[in-house]
């Protein structure tokens, strides 16, 4: 008697243990789920109403790997238009607690909203967007491809650098009324502005705007600290200590840069860098692209960048890229005090296509992979969209002072331009640089130089 009433209680024991176990395994596997539960228990902590969360879109799930906790990023609607920016982000824990919950929903969204049908076109919304940045060019647009009457996507020959995208969202105002609007991505032949702007649905005015180019500008002298200045010196200490020493090369896989912890040529000299890509974030190095071992590129390309010059501002690579051979060595001379970068830009595409996947590297190790929406050709199967390295331009030719950088959303491929800082562009016949440019604009440039913090004269 007493032993079946043992073996009962154990069973019993057992049973409830699995039923526990299942429904922990049931949550963890379906954390959208638990995530919309968790919305509709406790809408009133969050100060929404239940309509606020009765119908959201989950737009990305994320797992962090080391603690296998899952971060949701849901987006608010209303009669499946999304509100821009109104993202309500959940974190899970591995065993199913929600814990860490950001909240940007707009509270009472039904009663706030202006209308659900847009009366201006998705035409009249981009040359509003043309009107409101000043942008030259012809207001015709074909279109491309239509997803839906909600988002269309439009041919940019002659007025931007990439097709320009049109969706209907809602614009949310301080006055915490939410205007109609279509969301405007249009790139700048120039690439100094992306503009990600959202147009009035009705009336054409331009609600909001974000540029998705970040430009950083070397800053005046005014502006620059008085325990920064020992580092202009230290520069011209540098300019004539390059160490362009004939070595040895390795078998595979080095590069001649200005290495991790070296700022800039005021800070250190270069060294011959071997092997650095990452196993876990590059795992068939900086030159794969196909997912198999063995490089697809013996230039500065590969599945994280491709740096290339961009002396005659044409906004893509016109050939001539360091080549590394089949040992993928790059290791070229370089002298600062000649003053003169384009005849040494081996040196520094190199230099930028190194510290472009450095960064690449370094940042997976925090989180910024696959999933996370990071910058590579090829995701390996890990999630995320692919087909988005960065686009690194050496001595751009479209402006000066410093850089600046593109970043549009995932699967969408960025760009950076790094800008002339001194000496004077060639005369490309006598310099033997012809056959990179197009007859329509060869000939001899001048730009200022860079003086780093001292008075920079400007053009004539």
């Amino acid at each position: 008697m007493k032993k079946s009433i043992l073996r009962e209680g154990l069973f019993s024991a057992l049973l409830s243990i699995s039923v526990l176990s299942n429904a922990l395994f049931a949550q963890v596997t379906n954390p959208e789920g638990l995530a919309f539960d968790y919305l509709q228990k406790n809408f009133e902590h969050l100060d929404l109403t239940p309509d606020d969360v009765s119908n959201v879109l989950v737009r990305n799930k994320v797992i962090t790997k080391h603690n296998k906790v899952t971060h949701l990023y849901l987006y608010q609607q209303h009669e499946g238009i999304v509100v821009h920016n109104a993202i309500l982000n959940i974190n899970i824990l591995e065993d199913g607690k929600v814990f860490g919950i950001g909240n940007r929903f707009v509270k009472d969204l039904a009663s706030q909203i202006n209308t659900t049908e847009p009366t201006l076109s998705m035409e009249k919304a981009i040359s509003a967007v043309m009107d409101h940045f000043d942008i030259a060019g012809a207001k015709i647009f074909t279109l491309k491809e239509s997803l839906s009457n909600q988002e269309a996507i439009f041919d940019p020959s002659g007025v931007a650098l990439e097709p320009i995208k049109v969706t209907l969202v809602y614009q949310p105002l301080s006055n915490q009324k939410v205007r109609l609007a279509w969301n405007v991505v249009f790139y700048e032949l120039d690439a100094q502005n992306w503009w990600n702007a959202r147009v009035d649905a009705l009336t054409g005015e331009v609600l909001d705007y974000f540029n998705q180019v970040i430009h950083c500008e070397f800053r005046p002298k005014e502006e620059i600290c008085e325990e920064e200045g020992p580092q202009h010196k230290h520069l011209e200490q540098h300019l004539n200590q390059e160490d362009n020493s004939t070595v040895l090369p390795p078998l595979s896989n080095a590069y001649r840069v200005f290495p991790l912890l070296v700022e800039s040529p005021s800070h250190g000299t270069r060294t011959l860098v071997e092997s650095p890509a990452d196993p876990n974030a590059s795992p068939l190095g900086w030159h794969d692209t196909n997912g198999v071992a063995g490089p697809e590129y013996t230039i500065t390309r590969g599945n994280n960048v491709h740096a290339y010059h961009d002396i005659f501002n044409q906004n893509r690579s016109t050939g001539g890229e360091p080549d590394g051979g089949d040992t993928l060595v790059f290791d070229f001379p370089l002298d600062l005090a000649l003053n003169r970068p384009y005849t040494q830009l081996d040196a520094a595409t190199t230099n930028l296509f190194y510290w472009n996947n450095l960064i690449h590297d370094l940042w997976y190790q925090y989180g910024f992979n696959e999933p996370s929406g990071n910058f590579q050709a090829n995701n390996y199967g890990h999630g995320g969209i692919g087909g988005d390295h960065v686009r690194a331009e050496v001595l751009d030719g479209s402006g000066t002072g410093n850089a600046n950088f593109a970043t549009p959303n995932d699967g969408s491929n960025p760009r950076m331009q790094m800008f002339l800082w001194g000496g004077s562009l060639p005369d490309m016949e006598e310099d033997g640089l012809k056959v990179l440019a197009p007859d329509s604009i060869s000939g001899t440039y001048d730009y200022r130089k860079a003086a780093f913090g001292a008075d920079i004269p400007s053009f004539d």
